[in-house]
């Protein structure tokens, strides 16, 4: 027979979603890429953490390969 476990409060809080959000401090508002004067660079996507370009809207333009002549 197989027992169950009971779980602490803060461990139900943890699987209900009460856990501090990975994308806290990230600007998700904003959109990186080329298209508006005030839509921040693709320059400026490379230099968020690597956390913070997870959690952001970023054009495809940003990810094109460069190639050397």
């Amino acid at each position: 027979m197989k027992t169950i476990k009971r779980l602490s409060r803060r461990d139900l809080e943890l699987v209900n979603g009460a856990a501090i959000s990975r994308c806290d401090g990230c600007p998700t508002h904003l959109i990186f890429g080329p298209g508006s004067s005030s839509d921040p660079s693709c320059e400026a996507y490379w230099t968020l953490s690597e956390n913070c370009r997870m959690c952001v809207i970023v054009s495809t333009d940003c990810f094109v390969a460069i190639t050397a002549d």
